[in-house]
C-alpha cells in the first residue's frame, strides 16, 4: 500500500508538472490571430477601451495599450503618425492582434498634453479599412488644452474635391511651417471640406492646408494643392478658432517629369505632375518634320516623329528653361511590310461621340453638331503637305446636293480641320475628302475619307439675357457661364459698377452657374497664388443658383456682386 500511494503521488505529480508545462507552452504562444471567412468587412476598427481613458489627465507613466475591437495590421507606419509637442525620442509602436501598446520615451514634459495623431496608420488587418483622424490624448498635468480650430478648405479650380485636405498648424517662430517640417498639431478635412483641431496650446500660429500627395505632411511635390492664412493666429484658453483656407496649385512650383509612354505608331505621349511654360526636346530619332503638341492643360504633350521603323529612342527634355530630364522609349515600331498595307494606319478622322436618349441606346448612326457652331475636326495625324488641287465638298444627304467649300489646317496642332460652311438646322451632311489630299508625317497620303453628321434643330437652343449690376467700380472681373461639365460656354469682361446688359444667343438648353473672377493684376487670366512669395490666389466667385435654358426660351438673369457673396 505504501508502494502504491508513493506511486499515485508520483504519477499526479509529473501530470500536475506536464499540465503546467504545457499551460505556459500555450501562454507564450498566444499571439491573437484574425479569423477567416465571413462577410467583407467594410468598417474601420473601433476603441474598446484604453488604459489610460483617452483624454487622461494627471498620467504619470510612460505606456498606453488600447483595445479594438478587431484585429489590425501588425505594423503601424511610423511616417503616418505624429506627436504633439514632439517627444525627445521616438515612440514605439507595438501590435499585438487587437491590440496597440505605445511605449513612450522618459521623461516627459511637466503640465503638458500630448497629442498622438494617427494619420491613416491604423487599419483592419482583412480588408485595410482606414480609422481616418484617430487621435489619443493625454495631460500629465492636471487640466487638458482645449484650444480648437475649425473651419473648411475651399478648392477654387474644382469646388466639388475638398475630402482628405490636411490642414496644420505651426509654431509662430517655425521657418516656412509646411515647406520643411511635419506640422504641430493637424486635422483633416472630410467630404464636405470641414476640418477640426482639437486640445490645442494656447499661443500663436501659422496656419496651412495641404492636399498631401506622397503622405509626407510636407509640402513638396508641384501637383499637391496648398494654401494659407496670410495672418498668425492667436490661441488662449479654451478659444474656438474659426479658420476658412483656399488651397490652389502654387505657380512658382517646379514641375517634375513623369513619364514618357508610346502610345501608337509615330506618337509619345509626354507628361509632367505641372503645367509648364516652355519645353526643348532633343532625340536620337529626332527629323525635320517632327511637331510638339502641347494639350490645353500644358502638363502634357505628344511628340509626333517620322521614324516608324524605330524600335526604341532616348529623349532629352528641357522644361522651363531649367528642369532637364532624360527618358528611353520603347516604341510603337511599324514593320518594314507595313506600307504595302496602310488600312489600319491611315490618316483618318477622329472619332466623336454619338448623341444618346435616356435608355443610352443609339439615336443615329452619326454625331450631331449644333447648326451654330463651326465645324471643326481633328485628325489623327498632324498634315505636313496639302494637295491643293484636291477639291474638297460637303454632300446634303436629303438632297444629294454637292458643294465645294474651303478649308484650313490649324497652324499649331496641324491636325484641327476647320471647314468653312454654314448648315441648315436638323439636316444630315457628308464631308468628302478626295484620295491623296492630305499628307501626313510619316508621308503617307490619305486614302478617300468620308465624315457624316447630323445638325441639331433650333427646337434645342435657347438665349440667356444678362444684367450685371456691381457694386465695386474699382475692381475688374473675368465672367464666366459654365454647364453641367464645368465648360465655359461664353467668357467676357467687366469692368465698373455700370449697369450692364449681355445677351448671348443660341446656347444649347440645360442647366448653367454663373462665375466671377476677380481679375487683381487686369491681364484677362485667372492667376493661381505663390505659397513662396505668401501670394494668393486670385478670387472666384462661384454663384450658388442653377439656370435653367429650355429650348426657344429667353432666360433673364440679374447678376450683382456684393460683399457678402461667398465662394
Amino acid at each position: 500500500m505504501p508502494l502504491i500511494t508513493s506511486l499515485k503521488k508520483t504519477v499526479g505529480a509529473l501530470w500536475q508538472a506536464i499540465a503546467i508545462g504545457m499551460f505556459i507552452f500555450v501562454s507564450s504562444c498566444a499571439n491573437e490571430a484574425p479569423p477567416t471567412g465571413g462577410k467583407k468587412d467594410t468598417k474601420p476598427p473601433k476603441v474598446k477601451y484604453s488604459n489610460p481613458a483617452n483624454k487622461a489627465t494627471n498620467y504619470k507613466g510612460n505606456q498606453i495599450k488600447i483595445r479594438f475591437d478587431e484585429y489590425i495590421v501588425q505594423s503601424l507606419d511610423p511616417s503616418e503618425i505624429i506627436v504633439s509637442p514632439p517627444l525627445s525620442k521616438n515612440a514605439k509602436y507595438l501590435v499585438n492582434g487587437k491590440n496597440l501598446v505605445i511605449k513612450l520615451p522618459a521623461p516627459l514634459k511637466d503640465s503638458t498634453t500630448y497629442t498622438i495623431n494617427f494619420g491613416d496608420a491604423i487599419k483592419d488587418n482583412n480588408e485595410n479599412n482606414i480609422l481616418k483622424n484617430f487621435t489619443f490624448v493625454f495631460a500629465t498635468g492636471s487640466q487638458l488644452d482645449s484650444a480648437s480650430v475649425y473651419g473648411h478648405v475651399i478648392n477654387v479650380k474644382e469646388p466639388t474635391k475638398t475630402e482628405d485636405i490636411i490642414v496644420a498648424l505651426y509654431p509662430a517662430d517655425s521657418i516656412d511651417g509646411i515647406l520643411r517640417s511635419k506640422p504641430y498639431y493637424f486635422g483633416q478635412t472630410d467630404k464636405t471640406g470641414s476640418y477640426k483641431i482639437e486640445n490645442v496650446r494656447p499661443g500663436a500660429y501659422h496656419i496651412y492646408a495641404l492636399k498631401d500627395e506622397n503622405l509626407n505632411y510636407i509640402y513638396d511635390q508641384a501637383n499637391e494643392l496648398v494654401g494659407f492664412q496670410d495672418s498668425i493666429i492667436s490661441l488662449s484658453g479654451s478659444t474656438r478658432f474659426n479658420a476658412d483656407i483656399i488651397v490652389f496649385e502654387s505657380k512658382t512650383a517646379k514641375p517634375k517629369f513623369a513619364d514618357a509612354v508610346a502610345t501608337a505608331p509615330g506618337s509619345i505621349m509626354i507628361s509632367y505632375n505641372a503645367p509648364i511654360q516652355t519645353l526643348k526636346l532633343d532625340a536620337d530619332i529626332l527629323q525635320p518634320n517632327d511637331l510638339i503638341e502641347v494639350k490645353s492643360t500644358k502638363d502634357s504633350l505628344i511628340y509626333w516623329f517620322s521614324s516608324v521603323y524605330a524600335e526604341k529612342t532616348k529623349i532629352i527634355l528641357t522644361a522651363n528653361d531649367s528642369i532637364t530630364d532624360t527618358a528611353r522609349v520603347d516604341l510603337r515600331a511599324l514593320s518594314k511590310d507595313t506600307i504595302f498595307d496602310r488600312k489600319q494606319y491611315a490618316l483618318r478622322i477622329e472619332s466623336e461621340s454619338i448623341k444618346q436618349d435616356s435608355t443610352s441606346k443609339m439615336q443615329a448612326s452619326r454625331p450631331t453638331r449644333s447648326p451654330f457652331k463651326p465645324i471643326i475636326l481633328n485628325l489623327s495625324r498632324p498634315v505636313i503637305r496639302i494637295d491643293t488641287n484636291k477639291r474638297l465638298y460637303i454632300l446634303n444627304d436629303s438632297t444629294k446636293k454637292a458643294d465645294s467649300i474651303t478649308y484650313s489646317i490649324g497652324s499649331e496642332t496641324k491636325r484641327d480641320l476647320h471647314l468653312d460652311f454654314t448648315p441648315s438646322a436638323g439636316m444630315p451632311y457628308s464631308l468628302v475628302i478626295p484620295d491623296s489630299s492630305f499628307c501626313d508625317q510619316w508621308g503617307w497620303w490619305n486614302r478617300k475619307l468620308v465624315y457624316s453628321w447630323q445638325t441639331d434643330n433650333t427646337d434645342n437652343y435657347g438665349n440667356i439675357l444678362l444684367t450685371l449690376k456691381f457694386d465695386h467700380p474699382e475692381k475688374h472681373y473675368i465672367f464666366k457661364i459654365l454647364d453641367d461639365q464645368q465648360r465655359a460656354v461664353a467668357t467676357f469682361y467687366y469692368v465698373g459698377n455700370q449697369e450692364r446688359k449681355v445677351t448671348l444667343k443660341n446656347i444649347t438648353a440645360g442647366n448653367y452657374h454663373l462665375q466671377a473672377i476677380e481679375d487683381s493684376n487686369k491681364n484677362g487670366e485667372w492667376d493661381s497664388g505663390d505659397i513662396l512669395h505668401k501670394l494668393q490666389p486670385e478670387k472666384i466667385i462661384n454663384f450658388k443658383e442653377v439656370y435653367t435654358l429650355k429650348g426657344n426660351w429667353d432666360l433673364e438673369v440679374e447678376v450683382k456682386i456684393q460683399d457678402t457673396v461667398t465662394r
